[in-house]
């Protein structure tokens, strides 16, 4: 695990390149805005939807949800908050002496923090904010609650929706933002292979498919506090696990690589599910499958580097 946290702490480097970082906020935030404009337009047949659906769910599962999601909700704004009134404060006069390309450092490691604070905060304090958001909840009358779920619910379908079109489109643009890392941080890595085998070519569409299948499947299990965001999370990274993995292989492995790396299920589990956890962050979830396949690339460029150094020590 200690290695994985060496990745990640790469990964975030390199994406605060400017090639990478131009790429991610061109690709992340129109793709956002697309599903703004159709979330907007389908709105109301989506939450109509989402109402029927509720309609069968148990009044105290309704309720303990969506004191979750509320929490949840209160989380997501004391971060944006606290990090408006930091850059209000000190901004200014701080972000004044930065480069250019330390304005998104600082805007990530604020966010990262405040997200942790707030996060802690809320999790020393569970029992009696649960209670009180739980008691708040049984004072209003249930289409009252029902509503405010089935929203949330709606806006949680549009969310997937963007994480996975996201997920697709990084698919096909990964080769030259990977390229410009390679040849700054891996120059004298020699890429000997012609790829893996072609079956595994369009691992990305057959998982997606798979990913909303079992969404499908595991949507009663939404309605569960706590084991919700559990498998969401699972979902996400099983999402990025097999395709993301392939994806890198394709371009800078052999076959007997490939097959070598393959048997490191818990590193590969382990990266895909570090990485997932970006998308519960407020603006960071735009970058978070660029996350994913940053690390799966140095996870195995590193594995390379090594094989490459033993075998020249060897002759």
């Amino acid at each position: 695990m200690h290695k994985v946290n060496g990745y990640f702490l790469r990964s975030i480097k390199d994406l605060m390149r400017w090639d990478v970082l131009r790429l991610a906020l061109g690709l992340g935030l129109p793709l956002m805005a697309v599903w703004v404009v159709i979330g907007w337009l389908l709105w109301g047949p989506m939450v109509a939807v989402t109402t029927q659906i509720i309609t069968w769910v148990p009044f105290s599962l309704v309720k303990a949800n969506g004191a979750l999601f509320i929490t949840f909700f209160v989380w997501f704004v004391a971060v944006l908050i606290s990090f408006a009134a930091l850059t209000a404060l000190v901004g200014p006069p701080m972000l004044r002496k930065f480069k250019e390309r330390t304005y998104y450092i600082y805007t990530f490691s604020a966010i990262l923090f405040f997200s942790a604070l707030w996060a802690l905060v809320i999790l020393l304090n569970w029992p009696r904010i649960d209670s009180e958001i739980q008691y708040f909840l049984t004072l209003l009358p249930f289409q009252t609650v029902s509503d405010a779920l089935a929203w949330l619910l709606a806006f949680y379908l549009f969310y997937n929706a963007y994480i996975l079109t996201l997920f697709l489109i990084i698919s096909y643009f990964k080769e030259p933002f990977l390229e410009g890392i390679r040849e700054l941080d891996y120059p004298e890595v020699e890429l000997d292979g012609n790829g893996i085998s072609k079956s595994h070519h369009y691992a990305h569409f057959r998982d997606a498919f798979l990913f909303i299948i079992f969404s499908v499947i595991a949507f009663p299990v939404l309605f569960i506090p706590i084991a919700n965001i559990f498998v969401q999370l699972l979902l996400w990274g099983w999402l990025y696990r097999e395709a993301y993995f392939l994806s890198v292989c394709d371009l800078y492995c052999t076959e007997e690589e490939y097959r070598h790396l393959r048997e490191h299920n818990f590193t590969i589990w382990s990266i895909a599910l570090l990485a997932s956890l970006l998308n519960f962050l407020p603006v960071i979830n735009i970058f978070t499958p660029f996350f994913a396949i940053i690390m799966f690339f140095h996870w195995i460029m590193t594995h390379k580097s090594i094989n490459q150094a033993s075998r020249e020590e060897q002759s």
